[in-house]
């Protein structure tokens, strides 16, 4: 028998109830949160063996004095599409996408998307699909900063990639400027209609899915001027990438190999 954890004080009270019970069984933790910034973090290491959604929370584990060889890291898996999401034509404005909650600072750092785009040279046009807690503030921001006539604003939509087929149309490239994460499947949703995503290389996620200058770009968290550069790029048409091919890139996400992968990370441990 095995038990699965999805957050990380459950490993504390499965490894005490399997003291108290006698029973015999397995203790999988599997996190789908940063563990730097979760409370309790220090509970994952009750559990035997570990399956992480990313190589960063494999990292964040590892810092937690648990093996190497513990650890299976599974990432989450995406369906294979059908259609691809053009770019827009060369005479057009570059279209720019972003799909999550807003969050000003904080986790999301919508902040540093807006101050981005405020500083690129060329035409664009940003498409915001989600809602949030500041949203209001984000909305009073693009006032402040001049930006507010180059930003189409949704709010939270149930299915928003419906919403970039039949609505938005042609997308340069989806946008993402978060502190941390713990796996982010908007940048995978994307790439899978080959749409290429540029991306704070935060902890974690991004780097295990875009493959830079192939299938989009990666910069450090909090570095506006590197972010501003990889824009400014797409926007004049320096590097453009191929959209057809982009789904192709994220093949090991897709869930035939998802579930593979998984079934081998949970039975490899228990064989042993």
């Amino acid at each position: 028998d095995i038990v699965i954890c999805i957050d990380v004080i459950s490993c504390l009270y499965a490894n005490k109830a399997r003291k108290k019970s006698g029973k015999q069984f397995t203790i999988f933790s599997w996190p789908h949160f940063s563990l730097d910034h979760k409370k309790h973090a220090e509970c994952i290491t009750y559990a035997d063996y570990h399956l992480a959604i990313s190589s960063g929370i494999k990292e964040q584990m590892m810092a937690r004095g648990i093996s190497a060889q513990d650890i299976s890291v599974v990432y989450n898996p995406v369906s294979i599409k059908t259609i691809i999401v053009p770019p827009p034509e060369r005479d057009k404005p570059a279209v720019f996408l972003y799909v999550g909650r807003l969050k000003f600072e904080g986790q999301k750092r919508v902040k540093d998307l807006f101050d981005g785009l405020a500083r690129t040279t060329g035409e664009w046009q940003l498409h915001i699909i989600g809602d949030g807690s500041d949203f209001e503030k984000c909305q009073a921001y693009s006032r402040e900063l001049g930006i507010e006539q180059r930003v189409i604003w949704y709010s939270w939509q149930s299915a928003p990639w419906q919403v970039v087929q039949q609505k938005i149309k042609n997308v340069t490239a989806l946008l993402l400027t978060s502190a941390f994460e713990g796996f982010p499947m908007t940048l995978l949703e994307a790439m899978s209609y080959g749409i290429p995503c540029i991306s704070s290389d935060c902890m974690s996620g991004p780097r295990d899915m875009i493959k830079p200058g192939l299938n989009g770009e990666l910069y450090t968290p909090g570095a506006i001027d590197d972010f501003v550069g990889h824009l400014n790029r797409v926007i004049s048409g320096e590097i453009k990438y191929q959209h057809d091919i982009i789904p192709g890139t994220i093949e090991r996400f897709y869930d035939v190999l998802y579930f593979k992968n998984f079934n081998n990370a949970i039975f490899s441990k228990l064989q042993k």
